[in-house]
């Protein structure tokens, strides 16, 4: 995955409605750009990543509870080798009402490769389900599924309706820090799998 050219879309927290806060309206607006995702496979990359402005308020959180808050984002970050390719996206999500009342859809520009500080792989973050489990669990293991559940707790994720079934889901992202951009292909998420893995710059 060459990350040539990128747009930031910032999700707008709604000040009057409890029914639209953040994490609600996050999962509503990538359920958006994934339908946009699939239809041009392996084209985009997902980074997340924390405005100013959320940055600020988790800061006031953690010096409030004296606790640190839970993993945060309101920027989906997304990636493509050529602007055009990020062009048609905005094409393809910007007359969405969504997209027009909560968020702000930035413009296709180019990564300011003299800035990268460094490379973050975006994976999914599989949980076994119950059945998997007990086919593989012997009694001297601690369940995989609960050490992942665990885990899971301090992930970012988004919680996604499939266009196919109708069936809710979730999709949990795990971070890496990684040395170089790898040479994968994102799939129907915009995530790097196991199998064909890369990493986003971070500038």
């Amino acid at each position: 995955m060459d990350a040539h050219f990128y747009i930031d879309v910032r999700i707008l927290e709604s000040s009057d409605n409890t029914d639209f806060k953040l994490g609600h309206i996050r999962n509503q607006i990538y359920t958006v750009i994934h339908g946009a995702f699939r239809k041009l496979p392996a084209h985009y990359a997902l980074a997340v990543e924390m405005s100013d402005k959320l940055k600020a308020k988790q800061k006031l959180y953690e010096n409030k509870h004296g606790r640190i808050a839970k993993p945060n984002f309101d920027i989906l970050r997304i990636f493509a080798e050529q602007q055009d390719e990020l062009e048609q996206l905005i094409e393809a999500i910007k007359g969405h009402w969504k997209i027009r009342d909560y968020t702000v859809l930035g413009t296709a520009i180019a990564v300011p490769t003299a800035k990268i500080a460094g490379w973050k792989s975006y994976r999914r973050f599989r949980i076994p389900t119950q059945k998997a489990e007990r086919t593989q669990l012997s009694h001297q293991n601690e369940p995989l599924r609960d050490r992942r559940l665990q885990a899971a707790k301090d992930k970012p994720f988004f919680q996604v309706i499939s266009q196919s079934t109708g069936q809710g889901f979730t999709v949990i992202i795990d971070i890496q820090d990684c040395e170089n951009a790898g040479h994968g292909l994102p799939d129907s998420y915009g995530l790097a799998r196991k199998e064909s893995p890369f990493a986003l710059p971070v500038f």
